[in-house]
């Protein structure tokens, strides 16, 4: 039943869209007029010639006019029938339409504006029976001269250029949001490659309105340069484009070669612009072909060049490649063909929408890309913050617990050793025992200058790295006879004025207990060097070593390894297990 509802509205849809062509007869002839020197009058006198597809193709034109003749009859003997005489190209300098007495002029030359966007249309309305004849003078200066022509009912024509019209303005507005929210990112990231999206868009609205008749048959009805604002807005297109599309692809960086084929045709493209405008000026129009041509066949280059830099871009970055391609494909095949059809080498047509359908196909294609990087890049950087911030609060963690750490060790040293002595001073006194409780204050006064020397030597404070250490692995030696610490200085100052000398002997000493406490060492060397960019240190033991697969660094190394970090050094660990461990640290000077 389907089947059958859907034949039979093609069967009435047929029936009602053929019914009043059926009834007209048509017959249509041309001449050429290359000086533009004929007159209505002298029609009678030429040789007119048959269309072929009703289509029309003279090429290369330079102040030639097309004369059109048309002889119709309405077959229908009892009704009325109206249409439309239509040609194709928006972009004829002018119409001159003769029916009899009525006179009727459209085209870009003129400020008179077709009633529908699709054509150039003039009305003709035929009583019962009825003969006419009709001529159309058709002229255009200085440019490729092609046309087609067709008889259409009105219905038809509202129903399509209603269509068209709808069609690019809703993706105009959808360009303009595009635009909209590329100008916010631009703003926000001052992107060059944005920067050219929005340049390209832009050209690409004003040539699409131009060619589509958008704007003549909207909005500046009295404008009468379109045919020109239509070739250097379609060079100026295709030059933002490929610039467009070389950053996009990176040229410059991965295809250096490429980037400058497309470069230096660009060049040559902009010249030729600016010298069309001397031979325009000069009134030099023979040589102008010779403008066409060259710019042509330069467009033909930069398509083959994009086309093959994206493919070799493929192994580069996959992902913009496969963009490139399916964006600029379509477009490379109607350049291809344009560019070729204008050198006469193919000699089929396909319709100038299709170059506004691939136009606005492409911007919106590269404002969803961009606008999908941009999204894609702040979710990233919002990751990255986050981690950042999570970074820092596990510093402040490893900054407290090593805070609480040394001050639970000078505690312990404190009650351990301090308290103790003073509780018996305390005692000595009590006994009267002050000769006994002199000397035990004697004592601990030098401990508290040997604990205050251990938690942090004064001697620091005015850069003395080597004498600070070689004081602590001399009491280290001394109080632990199973130990043995060489520490060995080149080239390295006595006194030094960094910032991390306090974090470099606590450092050092840290390096000391973790050998001798984890890792069971026995003879411990460091080794500390001066270079003309750097200063290097150096642990090496003998102990146990660390199995780094299985082991992670401990609380004590990754705190050392991001204090070292802090400074923009680098901190490595070696180490085999049961053959001892080296430990290198590397400080940049300032």
């Amino acid at each position: 039943m389907k089947i059958i509802y859907f034949l039979s509205f093609l069967f009435v849809f047929n029936f009602s869209f053929s019914t009043e062509k059926d009834q007209l007869k048509i017959d249509g002839k041309y001449t050429v007029d290359w000086n533009s020197t004929y007159t209505l009058s002298s029609l009678k006198t030429k040789t007119f010639y048959p269309f072929v597809n009703n289509k029309l193709n003279i090429g290369y034109n330079n102040h030639a006019s097309i004369w059109c003749v048309f002889k119709i009859k309405n077959t229908d003997v009892k009704h009325d029938i109206k249409t439309w005489l239509c040609f194709d190209n928006n972009h004829i300098d002018s119409l001159f339409f003769y029916d009899g007495n009525k006179i009727e002029l459209l085209g870009d030359r003129t400020k008179f504006v077709s009633p529908f966007i699709n054509g150039q249309c003039f009305s003709i309305t035929l009583k019962p029976n009825e003969d006419r004849t009709i001529q159309v003078k058709l002229k255009k200066e200085i440019s490729f001269f092609e046309f087609s022509y067709s008889f259409e009912d009105e219905k038809t024509l509202s129903s399509s250029s209603l269509k068209k019209t709808s069609f690019i303005t809703l993706f105009l507005g959808s360009i303009l949001f595009l635009l909209i929210f590329n100008f916010i990112i631009y703003f926000i990231t001052k992107s060059t490659l944005i920067l050219k999206y929005i340049l390209y868009s832009i050209l690409t609205i004003v040539y699409i309105t131009v060619i589509s008749n958008y704007l003549k048959n909207n909005l500046f009805n009295e404008f009468i340069y379109f045919s020109e604002l239509q070739i250097y807005t379609s060079c100026f297109w295709f030059i933002s484009l490929s610039y467009f599309m070389m950053d996009f692809l990176e040229l410059k960086k991965n295809q250096p070669q490429k980037h400058k084929i497309i470069y230096y045709c660009n060049l040559i493209i902009f010249v030729s612009i600016l010298s069309s405008f001397v031979v325009l000026y000069t009134n030099s129009v023979k040589i102008l072909q010779l403008f066409f041509y060259l710019t042509y066949s330069t467009f033909l280059i930069i398509y083959i060049t994009i086309l093959l830099a994206s493919i070799k871009n493929y192994k580069i970055n996959k992902r913009n490649s496969l963009y490139v391609l399916f964006a600029f494909f379509p477009h490379f095949l109607w350049g291809g063909y344009f560019v070729l059809k204008s050198f006469s080498i193919i000699t089929f047509d396909l319709h100038e929408d299709w170059v506004i359908y691939i136009g606005l196909y492409e911007v919106v294609f590269f404002g969803y890309v961009l606008t999908k990087k941009y999204i894609e890049t702040y979710q990233k950087n919002v990751a990255l913050n986050l981690e950042i911030l999570t970074e820092k609060e596990n510093s402040i963690k490893v900054i407290t617990q090593v805070q609480i750490r040394e001050r639970r060790n000078i505690a312990n040293i404190i009650h351990d050793n301090l308290g103790s002595k003073i509780a018996h001073v305390l005692q000595l006194f009590k006994l009267n025992n002050t000769t006994l409780a002199e000397a035990n204050i004697q004592e601990l006064a030098a401990d508290i200058r040997e604990i205050s020397h251990q938690i942090l030597p004064k001697s620091l404070d005015d850069g003395a790295l080597l004498d600070s250490l070689q004081s602590q692995i001399y009491i280290l030696n001394a109080g632990l006879p199973h130990l043995k610490i060489e520490f060995f200085a080149y080239d390295f100052p006595e006194n030094i004025n960094e910032i991390w000398v306090y974090d470099m002997y606590l450092i050092a000493l840290e390096l000391i207990n973790n050998a001798v406490k984890h890792g069971k060492s026995d003879h411990i060397t460091i080794e500390f060097y001066s270079y003309n960019d750097n200063y290097q240190f150096q642990f090496t033991d003998d102990g146990v070593g660390i199995n780094e697969r299985e082991t992670p660094k401990g609380f004590g190394l990754e705190n050392i390894e991001k204090r070292i970090l802090n400074y923009k050094g680098i901190f490595e660990i070696n180490s085999v297990l049961n053959q001892g461990t080296i430990i290198q640290i590397s400080i940049p000077k300032n």
